[in-house]
């Protein structure tokens, strides 16, 4: 589906831990369909360029988006409060694939990186879901509230200090399961663990790759991904041939 530029209005702005934000926005247009693991490219105050921004749920007329200022245009952003307007290149990318014979499936996220991965059970009520979710304590994991629990047939949330669930890694919770298809973002060390385990044990794999972007639709190259294909080494866009790529070709 071709992108629109989606004029938004900010609903509400909610902070949780030192940087991450809940921001749920309306549009005064129908919004076109959007894949589990598309994204939004976002127009940010006094950058030249463009934010992508995962899409963590959205109706019709409403989306919203998990965004942590790490850097000052996400900063500026977030800074906005409700009532605040802005425009959005969406969807782009190519998001998670379903495959119509698998069924047991599994998340696998750690911190924004879970953003991505909930509409992937949301948009597919007949799918058995586990989800492994890592956060770096429990004021993080709030942002998510029950939004997994809700779509998920079992949610282990990890949290690195212990003060929500499992003290640890979700990777260290991949022994525990046997989906048929792992779905999976997160940080490098994360995607690594992923890899390994669907080599071993033969499960199919999907990741979602968080690159720096420039115009988020394939022309500039900043948001190169270095793929295995065929027996060759490539360069493939994040932007327009991914994000999501099958997680034993993404070169780690």
């Amino acid at each position: 589906m071709k992108p629109i530029k989606a004029q938004l209005k900010i609903i509400s702005n909610e902070r949780f831990g030192n940087n991450l934000h809940r921001i749920t926005c309306e549009s005064a247009e129908k919004l076109p369909h959007i894949a589990a693991g598309q994204f939004a490219h976002i127009k940010v105050p006094n950058k030249q360029l463009r934010r992508p921004i995962c899409v963590y749920r959205n109706t019709d007329k409403t989306i919203t988006f998990m965004i942590a200022d790490v850097g000052e245009g996400t900063a500026a952003f977030t800074a906005f409060g409700a009532g605040a307007e802005f425009d959005a290149l969406l969807p782009l990318g190519n998001g998670f694939p379903i495959l119509p014979d698998k069924t047991n499936i599994a998340l696998l996220g750690g911190g924004t990186g879970c953003a991505p991965l909930l509409k992937i059970a949301r948009d597919n009520p007949s799918l058995n879901v586990t989800a492994l979710l890592g956060f770096p304590n429990a004021d993080m994991r709030r942002a998510y509230g029950d939004d997994f629990d809700t779509v998920c047939k079992q949610v282990c949330y990890c949290t690195d200090d212990g003060s929500y669930g499992y003290r640890g890694y979700p990777t260290e919770l991949l022994t525990e399961i046997a989906p048929e298809v792992l779905y999976v973002c997160g940080a490098t060390g994360m995607m690594k663990t992923a890899k390994e385990y669907c080599r071993k044990l033969g499960v199919i794999g999907f990741a979602s790759m968080e690159q720096r972007m420039g115009c988020g639709v394939g022309a500039c190259l900043v948001c190169s991904v270095r793929i295995m294909r065929d027996g060759k080494e490539k360069l493939l866009r994040a932007c327009a041939d991914g994000p999501v790529f099958p997680i034993e070709e993404i070169i780690i």
